[in-house]
């Protein structure tokens, strides 16, 4: 979700601008780059899953004026690249889609807070939180971070999007948003369907690229 920079009190962008610098840099500082480098199936799986993001995020529609949604796809990228890299890999990806927009710079905080670093988290954190709960079947990885992540990272985004928009005084967004709430289920379907398909694909026939799949967990006895 995009929302134009003039409806965003500078205090609230620069609060976000400071937790996005802190956690790019974070990302940056703590990314196993040496493991990037060594395998060259990696490095092309990152920059196809940037381009396809892109592609992805142009796919927007206006819900009110200033402000348009789209699907995410970061589900998939987490989960093939790690938290790390697709933090670092989607935000400049997130700047060029803003310039080809042609919205402000301003909008970048809040867009990378709803865009990346919720459905990043979101699905980094359900991913853990089935491996520590001890499912050992390769479906719980490719259906439940896969296709889970991306309902939850919908889900995650629209409840945050609420305190955002009395955050900002749209009291009438809000309202909007409440009584049209089955709207986000229609969302949180092809959004979960996308990451899920992907990951599943990958998972099969591509195992050993994707960083979060620990195949001696999934499939050995």
């Amino acid at each position: 979700m995009v929302i134009a920079a003039h409806l965003v009190p500078f205090w609230l962008n620069l609060a976000v601008a400071a937790v996005m610098l802190a956690s790019v840099a974070g990302a940056a500082l703590t990314a196993n780059w040496s493991a990037l480098r060594a395998a060259s199936a990696r490095q092309h799986v990152l920059l196809g899953g940037l381009l396809a993001l892109l592609l992805l995020w142009l796919m927007t529609f206006r819900v009110v004026d200033d402000v348009r949604i789209h699907l995410l796809g970061v589900t998939s990228l987490t989960l093939i690249v790690g938290w790390r890299f697709a933090v670092l890999g989607a935000t400049p990806i997130l700047f060029g889609y803003l310039w080809w927009e042609q919205f402000s710079p301003g909008a970048a905080p809040l867009a990378w807070l709803f865009t990346v670093l919720v459905p990043a988290t979101t699905t980094r954190l359900l991913a853990h939180v089935l491996r520590r709960r001890g499912l050992r079947n390769p479906f719980t990885f490719m259906l439940g971070a896969g296709f889970g992540g991306g309902l939850l990272s919908v889900l995650a985004l629209g409840l945050l999007a609420l305190p955002v928009f009395l955050l900002m005084g749209q009291h009438a967004w809000v309202e909007s948003a409440l009584r049209n709430w089955t709207l986000l289920a229609l969302l949180m379907f092809p959004e979960g369907f996308i990451n899920g398909m992907l990951v599943t694909a990958f998972t099969v026939f591509h195992p050993d690229v994707v960083k979060t799949f620990d195949d001696a967990y999934y499939l050995d006895d």
